[in-house]
């Protein structure tokens, strides 16, 4: 019986530091996407400064920052997506593996920080509730599409106000 108690126990810490190395990743991904964002927008920045609003290079290059910026920025959405429904599989599986009767003994940590971050009847997170991070990353990609769109308008805009 001891044996079958270490073997759970053992699976279970492995799913911990898998769902940690998991939650890593995505946190060292969003890092490369927002610094990869923060490199096109002072690229961006640069090359609308030295701005020539006709039909040349010199609004080719802002404008296709411009759209490589969005791009990324949905990229990066799709990958965020990913990860939260991994991690999110790997929480869940992990409260059930709390609830296995050989161990009982053990702290059930994902149990508690329910508490905290309170799920609803199917295990799901509630939205407003906890700490989510996909979801503030979400929005900080949001804001770099919001910032890339702005400054696409203000390209064409220009280009058709400027003779």
């Amino acid at each position: 019986m001891d044996d079958i108690r270490e073997l759970k126990f053992e699976e279970y810490r492995t799913f911990v530091e898998d769902t940690a190395r998991f939650t890593e990743r995505r946190q060292n991904t969003s890092n490369i996407y927002i610094s990869i964002n923060s490199l096109l927008l002072s690229g961006l920045v640069f090359s609308i400064k030295d701005f020539d609003s006709n039909l040349s290079l010199g609004f080719l290059f802002p404008f296709l920052i411009v759209v490589a910026g969005i791009f990324i920025s949905r990229l990066w959405k799709q990958i965020i997506t990913k990860y939260k429904e991994l991690v999110g599989l790997r929480i869940r599986t992990l409260r059930e593996m709390e609830n296995d009767p050989d161990l009982t003994w053990m702290t059930k940590m994902y149990h508690a920080e329910d508490t905290l971050y309170p799920v609803d009847k199917e295990n799901q997170p509630i939205m407003g509730k906890g700490l989510n991070f996909s979801d503030q990353e979400s929005k900080l990609r949001t804001i770099f599409i919001r910032l890339y769109i702005i400054a696409g308008i203000f390209l064409l805009a220009s280009l058709f106000l400027n003779p």
